[in-house]
């Protein structure tokens, strides 16, 4: 764990109480060390595990005299090498050159630019005294949190949400726009927005410049406009993307100390799917040399999921044993999160991130396992989340010949799509107006019909450009763009909360870059119109076909309609909370109460499907509100 932090007065007198009062909210870890370096008009601060990090190879000093400068970072770079020939440092002296050493030397090289050379996982706070200018810079996609407050007076930042929202002088002020968009599921509220109107979070792929009298945000990576790259043979396309996502994966199991060996073992996420599949199965090829093991983790579920998942299977485990068993090195924990029911999960994630957020349905597992990885002392998990988008992109049927098009939609369904493509978006927008009941829209989430109408959410949505009807691969594939996710500040804050390192091969910058520019045509086979094509090639004989080849999707928490019914108490005092407090002027607390009358007597797929997007959401939503204006 490594929490950065500071202060920058950019009008009147500067407090060092401030800083202090941050340091005191940052949670940590009984032995950590803790840092602070003043000046007359900023502050820095650092905390970092000495248990596990760098500290005594790079101690806290954050000023240096000869380039009047103060200087503040960690990360976990994919690069090292490159960059140690790039700076002239000795990458043979390893154990000494720690990546937060790298990271500050490329910034005395290369000033604000060097963000786009650095690979990995980082962040990195500069300042400039002279200039009175404060630099700020967050890498291209990885699992990192930075929150920030600015007024004219003050510029506040913290990797910790928390430790800012302890500050009085920080106005209480919700973002209602951004609590709607969570409740009806509209992903506009990604990016630098939190629920927290005045606190911004730094994005993906962004660096920040703020002075006395200005404050600039730039992007500085721009994944979709990656260059198509054209190989004269679709096997190519294979083999570069077995190296790349190898040398993902590979990097992502070095030890947090750089020495010979690791500290715990490396423990993987993995469910029945084709992402964590693929990165533990790889995970576990690489490690196999030296004799180790993968300790994977699979979510289970405690009842029957059948009534509830449709054409999808609610039980990953089956698919995890046969990954695991055709690996050879891989040993499974089966996570059943008897001891955390949904609301309970619910609650201690609002604890932890402090704002509602989409997947509240999901939370209990999430936390019950990263609770059993905690628990068996390893320090680093690998994920596969960003797979969708990137090295397992299905790939567009349009990229496809018009007959195999026909072939698999058929006419009429041919004939829609190709018209929504083509339409112009305002007539797209009154088609679909004139299609949905505003009032039916609000009974699809748990969001209150009065403060939908008050905020207009619905028409201010049709009317959002980044929601227009996709007409290209590259609008379906927009939700992984990097100035718009959250996906990295989750991650890093829910791994924190258990001191956990998450390491995601999945986003790797130069793996997302070059599944950015492999031709959409690729990913579909023509021949047998199996879709993720590249990544099913790719791990051939690496992962057995019953689950490289499944096209069968797995449903996570499939079994959370019984879970809520064994906790039904807890439902009920939920809903009661909500009732009694602001929570009711948000979301339908009636129609909730309604909802959750038919998840405890219908065992069927709409029961899930309404306790995902109407019950859990509503419920997480409607307990932040309250937790707001106590």
């Amino acid at each position: 764990m490594n929490l950065l932090y500071g202060v920058f007065c950019r009008f009147g007198h500067f407090s060092q109480e401030t800083i202090k009062c941050i340091m005191h909210q940052m949670a940590t870890c009984e032995g950590d060390e803790r840092a602070i370096w003043l000046d007359d008009s900023c502050g820095l601060g650092q905390i970092v595990n000495t248990a596990s990090d760098d500290w005594q190879k790079d101690p806290l000093s954050f000023r240096d005299d000869e380039r009047n400068l103060a200087f503040v970072g960690y990360g976990r770079l994919d690069n090292r090498e490159e960059l140690c020939a790039a700076l002239g440092l000795d990458v043979t002296q390893r154990v000494n050159i720690t990546d937060s050493l790298i990271i500050r030397h490329a910034y005395y090289k290369w000033g604000g630019r060097c963000a786009e050379r650095l690979f990995g996982d980082w962040l990195f706070v500069a300042w400039h005294p002279a200039e009175n200018r404060l630099f700020l810079a967050r890498d291209h996609f990885g699992i990192v949190a930075l929150y920030y407050y600015v007024d004219k007076n003050v510029f506040v930042f913290a990797t910790s949400r928390q430790a800012l929202l302890a500050l009085k002088f920080i106005p209480t002020e919700l973002d209602e726009l951004y609590l709607a968009q969570v409740l009806t599921c509209w992903p506009a509220y990604h990016g630098e927005r939190t629920v927290h109107l005045p606190i911004r979070r730094l994005p993906p792929a962004h660096h920040l410049d703020v002075t006395s009298d200005r404050i600039v945000i730039q992007q500085y990576w721009f994944l979709e406009k990656t260059p198509e790259l054209h190989l004269s043979r679709r096997e190519d396309y294979i083999t570069t993307f077995r190296e790349l996502f190898d040398a993902a994966v590979k990097v992502r199991l070095q030890p947090l100390d750089y020495l010979e060996g690791t500290q715990g073992q490396i423990a993987s996420c993995l469910s029945g799917g084709l992402d964590s599949s693929a990165v533990t199965a790889t995970a576990a090829k690489l490690l196999a040399g030296e004799g180790r093991r993968v300790a994977a983790y699979t979510s289970v579920p405690m009842f029957d999921t059948t009534s509830f998942t449709k054409d999808r299977f609610g039980d990953e485990l089956p698919l995890a044993e046969v990954t695991a068993f055709f690996s050879g090195n891989i040993d499974i924990t089966t996570i059943d999160a008897a001891e955390c029911t949904p609301v309970q999960g619910i609650k201690k994630m609002l604890q932890i991130c402090n704002e509602p957020i989409h997947a509240a349905a999901n939370i209990f597992w999430m936390l019950a396992l990263r609770k059993a990885v905690q628990a068996n002392s390893s320090k680093i998990l690998l994920i596969g989340a960003c797979g969708n988008a990137g090295v397992s992109w299905a790939g567009d049927i349009f990229s496809q010949s018009v007959a195999f098009q026909l072939r698999q939609l058929g006419w009429n369904k041919w004939t829609k799509e190709i018209l929504k493509r083509n339409m112009p978006p305002s007539l797209l927008a009154i088609w679909r107006r004139r299609r949905i009941d505003m009032d039916l829209l609000c009974r699809t989430s748990a969001i209150n019909p009065a403060f939908a109408r008050r905020l207009n959410i619905f028409e201010r949505r049709f009317n959002d450009p980044a929601e227009r009807f996709p007409r290209t691969s590259l609008d379906l594939r927009s939700f992984i763009q990097p100035g718009r996710s959250m996906f990295g500040a989750l991650q890093a804050e829910l791994g924190g909360a258990f001191g956990l390192q998450v390491r995601d091969p999945t986003a790797d910058v130069r793996l997302l870059e070059f599944t950015f520019s492999v031709p959409d045509y690729i990913f579909i086979d023509p021949k047998t119109g199996m879709d993720r094509w590249l990544i099913r090639e790719a791990m051939s004989g690496r992962l057995h076909d019953d689950v490289r080849l499944n096209r069968t999707r797995g449903r996570q928490a499939g079994d959370l309609v019984p879970r809520l019914r064994a906790s039904a108490g807890e439902v009920e005092a939920a809903l009661n909370e909500l009732a009694r407090g602001l929570a009711a002027e948000y979301v339908d607390v009636p129609y909730m109460r309604q909802v959750w009358q038919m998840i405890q007597a219908q065992d069927t797929p709409e029961a899930f499907d309404k306790s995902v997007t109407i019950l859990t959401r509503g419920i997480m939503a409607g307990l932040f509100v309250n937790g707001f204006y106590k």
